[in-house]
């Protein structure tokens, strides 16, 4: 499911706003959880027990850590374990296949014989909620944030919807307080419904057909030289308004949850060198 799917817009989102503000507070963070699930399960049903898994990985690892008694090394070696594992977990679905079919590829060079590949479906997000654990295990190693109260905050920290497609990568010490209290207001309620309508339109109405444009130019035999120029600009454009879009939406949805997300897209055309523009494109990675 994504923020511009009719059923995202005019099922799901109003449905889990009706449930959310009429559950008392300390239901609303297993709320954002179930509703993430659903969420992020809407793809492939299966993902979002490799989602579970991580999260109750790291919240035990973040026990571990914060054990009254625990040695400096015990400390170290658990935060170690907890980077190797998630870690081990990121590049297996993000570059198995693509390690596999390189080394088939040398196996054919040398004459030698090619093994079977494992065809792995890489789960949507799993950077983003992988990331956001281990701010979480980070934080907790260098005394910056103290341990989630409950899993329920926990979990809901890691499947935040909001910002699970596209980010932004949230640490948690940045939401450690609001995933235990936070303030729902109108104008934040309406400031976000604002914020989500402006990056639903600059998908739909700019990013989309910018990238009509750009698909027709780059699948066409022979672009002229003008052709390729409007191919370019309108690719440019597209992945503007696209991911400036996506940013829009996620602090919007956020702040309609009582959320208040950091800027994570700062008009980085505007930018005077390749260095500043990724300092602004991208800014919680």
């Amino acid at each position: 499911m994504v923020f511009t799917t009719q059923v995202f817009a005019f099922y799901f989102l109003p449905l889990f706003l009706l449930v959310y503000y009429n559950l008392p507070n300390c239901w609303r963070n297993v709320s954002i959880t179930l509703a993430s699930y659903v969420f992020y399960g809407w793809w492939e049903p299966w993902f979002v027990g490799l989602m579970l898994f991580t999260t109750v990985m790291d919240f035990v690892w973040g026990k571990v850590i914060t054990r009254p008694g625990a040695t400096p090394l015990q400390r170290k070696l658990a935060v170690l374990a907890c980077v190797l594992t998630n870690l081990s977990f990121l590049g297996f679905f993000k570059y198995y296949m693509f390690a596999a079919e390189t080394f088939n590829q040398i196996l054919a060079a040398v004459g030698a014989e090619q093994f079977r590949v494992l065809q792995v479906v890489l789960p949507i997000g799993i950077s983003f909620y992988t990331f956001h654990s281990l701010t979480y295990i980070l934080d907790l190693y260098r005394g910056h944030a103290t341990p989630a109260k409950s899993f329920s905050a926990f979990s809901a920290f890691v499947a935040l919807f909001p910002d699970l497609v596209a980010g932004p990568i949230i640490r948690y010490k940045t939401l450690a307080e609001q995933l235990h209290e936070r303030e729902h207001t109108v104008s934040r309620f309406a400031s976000g419904v604002a914020l989500f309508i402006v990056g639903f339109a600059k998908k739909i109405l700019l990013a989309n057909p910018c990238g009509q444009v750009a698909d027709a130019v780059f699948n066409a035999a022979h672009p002229c030289a003008l052709e390729a120029w409007v191919g370019a600009l309108a690719y440019a454009f597209q992945i503007y308004f696209d991911f400036c879009g996506y940013s829009d939406m996620a602090v919007g949805l956020g702040r309609m949850l009582g959320f208040e997300f950091l800027k994570n897209f700062d008009a980085p055309y505007r930018s005077e060198s390749i260095t500043e523009l990724w300092r602004r494109w991208h800014i919680s990675l």
